[in-house]
């Protein structure tokens, strides 16, 4: 029987700010943007969603619902990581078996060390209250943790009693504790699919096991198996990402085709300076827009070569932007994604086929990277991003756009 351990960072982003600056503590708090910015609110912190603020809502909307003191913030990804990278290493010093899944989340499989805090259940929470102390003293940082034989359980119990919780799922006894649960605690029952769930009648974790009509797809299995409290998936501690996407929301809506060339080549930067900064590469290229009427629409292309240079997906982004984007058509948001990620240490096949083009680029961007590290992003600059000084404020490490966003 295996321990598993989700621990979850209690409204990271704000948790964060707040922890920097105490005076913002008792307020209503929305990172995201700043008050009459478009955007979206990416961590509104507990206050604020007393007053029904949610991840995801537009900040005008939230200023509505909002009293007057309430803080509005556009965050600051790159301290953001800083702060996840330390939470990450204080786990580690309690078990080397660690899954980071997000910023703010990640999975530990305790069994082999459970022993030196005296074993059993008690000695899995006097484990996780030091984690929690830890983190505190560390980082001044809240944390909720659930602890359970399986993943999904301990997910679920993660979330039940936040912020700073602590629960934890006897063993043998996943299925009762999660039978009374309403069934939108399972992770991936959202908002499209619990309307349709409560149309036929399954409004807790245990309604799934008493359908007369089953199903045989791949979601019916897993939300079969969670109700039975099974998940058998184990701690992958190299676990890859699968993609890197940056977009952003514009101040206003545009039809500006020049300027909305240079912000995609802007976030292009961002997503290939990461690719670098890990040594990887990407085979697949997708172009998000998002219209003023809040159509969305993506299009996506495989490279010929996978590459982390932003010349090469500027060529095949610019493409598929045309595609999707008719002349004049006003947008809110544009967007970039690199998937297909794979090691560009790896040897033969693509990597093989494209070493000439590498030889030629690769000492070019690491002239380039080094250049900013040491003197900052305005040091040096590709003529595409350069009309973008006129509309954002350049940092160190970069334009401040007007509400970006960082997924992992």
């Amino acid at each position: 029987m295996r321990t598993i351990f989700l621990l979850d960072i209690d409204c990271f982003f704000a948790s964060v700010e707040m922890a920097l600056h105490p005076e913002l503590k008792g307020k209503p708090l929305c990172i995201g943007g700043r008050r009459g910015e478009r955007g979206i609110v990416v961590c509104p912190n507990y206050e604020a969603r007393h007053y029904g603020v949610r991840t995801a809502m537009p900040v005008r909307t939230a200023e509505r619902l909002l009293p007057p003191d309430a803080v509005f913030m556009r965050g600051n990804h790159r301290l953001y990581g800083e702060y996840s990278d330390r939470v990450m290493a204080a786990l580690e010093q309690f078990t080397p078996d660690v899954e980071q899944v997000s910023i703010d989340e990640a999975y530990m499989d305790v069994t082999g060390c459970l022993h030196l805090w005296g074993g059993g259940g008690e000695g899995a929470v006097r484990m996780a209250t030091a984690m929690k102390r830890r983190i505190m003293q560390e980082c001044g940082l809240s944390v909720s943790i659930g602890i359970a034989s399986n993943k999904v359980c301990a997910k679920i119990a993660a979330g039940l009693k936040k912020p700073d919780g602590l629960v934890i799922v006897p063993p043998g006894e996943e299925k009762e504790f999660l039978a009374p649960l309403p069934v939108e605690v399972i992770p991936g029952v959202g908002q499209k699919t619990q309307p349709k769930l409560h149309a036929c009648g399954i409004f807790t974790v245990s309604d799934l096991l008493h359908r007369h009509d089953t199903g045989k797809s791949a979601l019916d299995r897993y939300l079969t198996a969670v109700a039975e409290g099974r998940d058998e998936r184990v701690i992958q501690m190299d676990r890859i990402e699968k993609s890197i996407s940056r977009d952003t929301t514009f101040g206003h809506d545009t039809a500006d085709h020049g300027f909305i060339l240079s912000t995609l080549y802007y976030l292009i930067e961002r997503c290939c300076k990461t690719l670098r900064e890990r040594e990887e590469i990407a085979s697949t290229v997708t172009v998000k827009v998002r219209f003023a009427n809040f159509t969305t629409v993506q299009k996506q292309a495989t490279l010929v070569c996978p590459t982390a240079y932003e010349e090469e997906v500027y060529a095949v982004a610019h493409r598929l932007l045309a595609t999707v984007l008719p002349p004049g058509r006003l947008i809110r948001l544009v967007g970039i994604k690199a998937s297909g990620l794979a090691s560009c240490n790896g040897e033969g096949g693509q990597m093989e086929f494209c070493i000439v083009r590498s030889e030629k680029l690769g000492p070019l961007h690491q002239r380039i990277d080094a250049l900013r590290a040491k003197f900052g992003y305005g040091s040096i600059e590709w003529g595409m991003t350069v009309p973008l000084r006129r509309t954002f404020h350049a940092q160190d490490d970069g334009y401040e756009l007007h509400s970006p966003v960082y997924e992992l």
